[in-house]
């Protein structure tokens, strides 16, 4: 199935129910080239990027004004999965950067189990998944959504449940910070930074419950 942006829905054969025996099913998602106007401020703090085409500029008190000022920026994809339930070490999802169904060189991920994935944020303009499922049970599958992003973000991971979170920049280079409320514990890693392969440097922590001492006792 060829699939192009900016936002879609993408979910396993028959879902929420039971996928199918050897299934061998195939998206790719490609993102559509985005052209947005920049307005550029003082001419002194004019920096060429490289996307950057400037066809028409004034000079006027001091003032760089644009007439015609256009930025041409090639989008990624981030893919983020609601659901996820497929039979754990026997039925797959791989996910691969590009067009090229099942080059080995460019699979990001290979999905199985039921815990649900965090994000997926591709390297190029497109995405392939591939599910493979064998001849015995399966289960519910997967939901997921898939939307474009800037080249260079690696996508907004979310805040945990009964959690919060210090920073709201997602490009490369960017930190982000979680916290769990009072009664709650952190799982996994406080810290994250945004990495140039558009893939954070951990995956999105947990906020459980801490536990009472075995210990503890409560006299009247």
């Amino acid at each position: 199935i060829n699939l192009r942006g900016p936002r879609g829905v993408i979910t396993s054969p028959n879902y929420p129910v039971q996928y199918e025996n050897n299934a061998h099913c195939v998206w790719v998602i490609t993102a559509m080239d985005s052209k947005k106007v920049i307005c550029i401020g003082n001419s002194h703090d004019l920096r060429l990027r490289p996307l950057l085409v400037i066809v028409s500029v004034r000079e006027h008190s001091g003032v760089c004004v644009p007439l015609n000022v256009v930025t041409f920026i090639q989008c990624v994809i981030k893919l983020s999965f609601e659901e996820f339930d497929l039979e754990r070490g026997y039925d797959t999802l791989t996910v691969g950067d590009g067009g090229k169904i099942g080059d080995t060189r460019r699979v990001l991920y290979v999905l199985t189990g039921s815990s649900v994935p965090d994000l997926i944020v591709s390297l190029s303009g497109q995405m392939w998944l591939h599910l493979q499922s064998d001849d015995t049970i399966g289960s519910a599958g997967f939901k997921a959504i898939y939307e474009e992003i800037d080249r260079g973000s690696c996508g907004d991971p979310g805040v945990p449940a009964f959690g919060r979170r210090s920073g709201d920049r997602f490009h490369h280079g960017d930190v982000l910070t979680f916290f769990c409320q009072s009664a709650f514990e952190l799982v996994g890693e406080r810290t994250i930074t945004c990495q140039h392969n558009n893939q954070w440097s951990g995956n999105k922590p947990s906020c459980i419950c801490k536990r009472r001492s075995p210990y503890l006792f409560v006299y009247d």
